[in-house]
């Protein structure tokens, strides 16, 4: 573990976390983080060892678990496989899957839907739908896996094209590690840690872990509200607090969770 800024605040933080009363908002992004990436996405399962920590987490009261993922929330439910029910924010915000298992969805605007449609279309035309991820309220295309100058080619064609329809439709274009993505403008992984922190109340010892640049948006919500962790094996720049490194130090740091 390397704390990058605030040693005072970081120290401060697990002084919180350890004290029996405390309130804890452990906010998590999963891939990249809970899991490692895997070419084949729907086999990225969490490290050895992490589900059992995660439910011994969910055991107390103190601690609200809450997954904040780009991918759709019962898609993360299913990989997770954890006995225990789990709040999961999927779509980047768009949709929430509460511990009771009902699904809540944010209504999308036409334009973004028929451009969703179109960009659909496209991919299926240019024979890449193996690559496109369709979720409510964003659609994603992987190259994780693939031959360097084809990854680096695919990502400029497909970039140019969701540039071009996202004009007027009120989406966005964003980068992340092994893609770009076409999402809703406005929501983020940094909207869902603003209104959690809101709902949690100034006295929680609030926490994200997250790897991905997507999951920079949370880390600068956080700021003076709690500590951001960096969770990758080879560091990156960041505005997180803290750089751990997979899996033996985001277990070290979990752990300390379970009081």
């Amino acid at each position: 573990m390397k704390i990058l800024r605030n040693r005072q605040k970081v120290e401060a933080f697990w002084q919180r976390v350890a004290k029996n009363r405390a309130r804890r908002l452990l906010m998590l992004d999963y891939d990249g983080t809970l899991a490692p990436f895997v070419p084949a996405r729907m086999k990225a399962f969490p490290y050895p060892g992490i589900g059992r920590i995660l439910e011994r987490i969910l055991e107390s009261r103190k601690n609200r678990v809450v997954i904040i993922s780009g991918r759709n929330a019962k898609e993360v439910r299913r990989l997770l496989g954890l006995n225990r029910a789990v709040e999961i924010w999927g779509g980047h915000g768009t949709e929430r899957l509460l511990p009771s298992g009902r699904l809540v969805r944010l209504p999308l605007p036409q334009a973004s839907e028929k451009t969703f449609r179109r960009v659909k279309d496209w991919a299926r035309a240019a024979c890449l739908s193996g690559s496109l991820e369709a979720k409510h309220g964003s659609v994603a295309f992987h190259v994780r896996g693939m031959k360097k100058e084809r990854a680096s080619a695919l990502i400029e064609k497909v970039t140019e094209f969701f540039e071009g329809v996202s004009m007027d439709s009120g989406l966005a274009v964003a980068a992340f590690d092994g893609g770009v993505e076409l999402r809703t403008k406005g929501m983020d992984k940094g909207r869902v840690v603003r209104d959690l922190v809101r709902d949690m109340g100034w006295a929680c010892a609030c926490s994200y872990y997250g790897d991905d640049f997507t999951d920079e948006d949370a880390f600068e919500a956080l700021y003076d509200n709690g500590v951001s962790f960096l969770v990758r094996r080879r560091f990156r720049p960041t505005r997180a607090d803290v750089w751990i490194i997979p899996p033996d130090e985001l277990k070290d740091c979990l752990l300390r969770y379970i009081l």
